[in-house]
């Protein structure tokens, strides 16, 4: 299945994101808005995989995978539990300190 993106790449900071919910090995019948745990550990050790979430389109889910630019994004699945996948990139997800936000 594939996905037809929107002709402006969508901000996807603009809507809060669907969360990805820690779950048993899926069964036949279960919610598309869950990934197996085994399943989003296996994605994260993909090299350059620093982020995994679920998004909702008209077709159903999506998983969405953070990749950090650098290269070749071949090697990423283009389907995960039998949803698609979309690639986003940009500077890598990394832990913030707790407290306020530094000055831009």
């Amino acid at each position: 299945m594939a996905t037809h993106l929107p002709p402006v790449p969508p901000d996807f900071l603009a809507s809060e994101p669907v969360p990805v919910v820690r779950s048993s090995p899926a069964a036949p019948g279960a919610a598309a808005d869950r990934l197996p745990q085994g399943v989003i550990d296996k994605l994260m050790k993909i090299p350059g995989v620093d982020g995994v979430w679920l998004e909702k389109d008209e077709g159903g889910g999506v998983v969405v995978l953070h990749y950090t630019p650098g290269g070749d994004s071949s090697h990423l699945p283009r389907q995960v539990q039998g949803m698609p996948t979309r690639i986003v990139g940009g500077e890598p997800i990394r832990a913030q300190p707790a407290g306020p936000a530094p000055p831009r």
